[in-house]
């Protein structure tokens, strides 16, 4: 939606008027098409690092990983969670505050090129690489604004054009300068057109979002404190994925280490519905409470439908898992297969009520009881795994992990429940109770099948008509309501969604 500012005004030109029916295809729409920008990134980087990892050695990568592992990190202190709260706030941003937080954005990332370029020569090749990779940083910080904006509208469908383009310019210029032999600088300097790419591709999709830096610590103090509480999630969820792998290999080696990074791979696939359903959550809370509506019934139908529909893809993936990891991996993965019951467990439960009430909570300011759920699952998920896994081995990870969600989902809940009349458990237990049921009879049909891709496929098709079966025995509605969210959400995909 565009609206014509005055001249002299101080007010931007991207707002928010949305109605409810509007807020509801959009946010119906933002669904699929993150979702399926999701999986249209995985195809596109599986294809580009199929072609450079057969021109490159594993040395490279690993230097280019060191490289992102810093430009990840610094991106996200630089950020410090500022543009959240301009999303959550009911006021849209005016030109000026997002001046400021794009020259605050760029004045921090600019000194962390300058520090790894004076660092670069320490470290030799490695040090270079991601001085080169930093200077990403800058260019996709001007970004930000346009984000905002977007997200404000929920106009996803423009944010995935941006995304996709980097992905696209990225892969394209790796492949290319790889093959023309330019090696590991091929992919250093393809992250820096990446966020070049993405600046014009910003520029198309909302103008107005790449603003003049204009430097005004006053504008952006008010959003520290909310948004310094929301980094915190991140940061911890960072600091988290790297100490248990850190752990893991210390504990039981590279090997359990390996199976572990495989498992996580294959979670990703569902994973995509959750990133989805978590991203377009919380904008569309924010306008709702903006608003004064009454999100109750949207938290509850929200979590029931996230169950169910999640659920095919957790019990289908689950079930299938004792011949689908070795019939397509190798039997030296098997093992693999022990942690994916643990981990679904742990989205079906934790994912869903975090899908249900994170954005809520965001919306509210009460970014405190996320961080807090955050730190309760951190702790717990290391108490349970790490003793248990010199005894029982890789499955440990899966138990640490299901646990530690169920504890993370009851914490959420009950931060949420001081808030509003709000019932979790209800529209939880049937599709979760008939989950776990299918998916250990499909996973007993995989195992006496045999450990291959037949009996992987067999186990989880199982599982999934047993699914299916046992949602129309107990819940019905709840099945209906789900099939009719998906047909809406992929209508409302297809319809071009215009600016007034």
């Amino acid at each position: 939606m565009r609206h014509e500012s005055r001249p002299g005004s101080d007010e931007p030109q991207e707002q928010v008027d949305l109605t409810r029916a509007e807020l509801a295809d959009r946010a119906t729409a933002g669904v699929i098409v993150v979702a399926t920008r999701g999986a249209l990134i995985m195809l596109l980087a599986l294809a580009g690092n199929i072609v450079v990892a057969r021109l490159l050695d594993p040395r490279d990568f690993g230097v280019v990983a060191i490289g992102m592992s810093f430009v990840l990190f610094a991106g996200m202190l630089s950020q410090g969670g500022l543009g959240i709260g301009l999303i959550r706030r009911a006021e849209p941003p005016t030109p000026a505050e997002l001046g400021a937080l794009t020259a605050l954005q760029t004045t921090v990332t600019g000194v962390m090129v300058v520090a790894a370029v004076a660092a670069a020569p320490s470290f030799g090749r490695v040090g270079w690489v991601t001085a080169v990779m930093m200077t990403s940083l800058p260019f996709a910080a001007l970004q930000l604004p346009g984000r905002i904006l977007l997200e404000r509208a929920l106009l996803f469908r423009r944010l995935v054009v941006v995304e996709v383009a980097e992905v696209t310019f990225y892969q394209a210029w790796a492949v290319g300068t790889v093959l023309a032999g330019f090696g590991v600088w091929g992919l250093a300097t393809a992250t820096v057109v990446r966020a070049l790419a993405g600046g014009i591709a910003m520029a198309w999709a909302c103008p107005e979002g790449l603003v003049r830096p204009r430097p005004s610590f006053r504008l952006i103090k008010p959003l520290l404190g909310f948004g310094l509480r929301f980094q915190a999630v991140d940061a911890t969820l960072l600091v988290r994925g790297q100490a248990l792998n850190a752990s893991v290999a210390a504990i039981s080696g590279l090997a359990t280490l390996g199976l572990w990074v495989l498992a996580q791979r294959l979670m990703q696939v569902p994973d995509l519905i959750f990133q989805a359903l978590w991203r377009v959550s919380f904008p569309t809370m924010s306008r709702l409470v903006s608003q004064k509506e009454n999100v109750v019934p949207l938290v509850e139908r929200a979590l029931g439908i996230a169950a169910v529909g999640t659920g095919f893809v957790l019990t289908g993936l689950t079930a299938a898992a004792p011949g689908l990891v070795p019939g397509v991996f190798g039997e030296q993965w098997t093992e693999a297969s022990t942690i994916i019951p643990g981990a679904s467990l742990a989205l079906a439960i934790g994912g869903c009520v975090s899908v249900a009430t994170q954005g809520y909570l965001y919306a509210v300011g009460d970014a405190t009881a996320v961080l807090r759920a955050t730190l309760v699952q951190t702790v717990l998920w290391f108490a349970v795994t790490l003793p248990l896994l010199p005894v029982i081995g890789p499955v440990s990870i899966g138990i640490g992990w299901g646990a530690s969600a169920a504890v993370e989902a009851v914490v959420l809940g009950r931060a949420a429940t001081r808030r509003i009349n709000v019932r979790l458990v209800r529209p939880l237990l049937v599709p979760v109770s008939v989950g776990i049921c299918s998916a250990a009879a499909g996973w007993m049909i995989a195992l006496r099948e045999g450990a291959d891709l037949r009996s992987g496929c067999l186990g989880g098709g199982s599982a999934l008509c047993l699914f299916v079966l046992g949602m129309a025995v107990f819940d019905r509605q709840l099945l209906a309501d789900t099939w009719r969210f998906a047909a809406a959400a992929t209508r409302a995909a297809a319809r071009r969604q215009h600016r007034r």
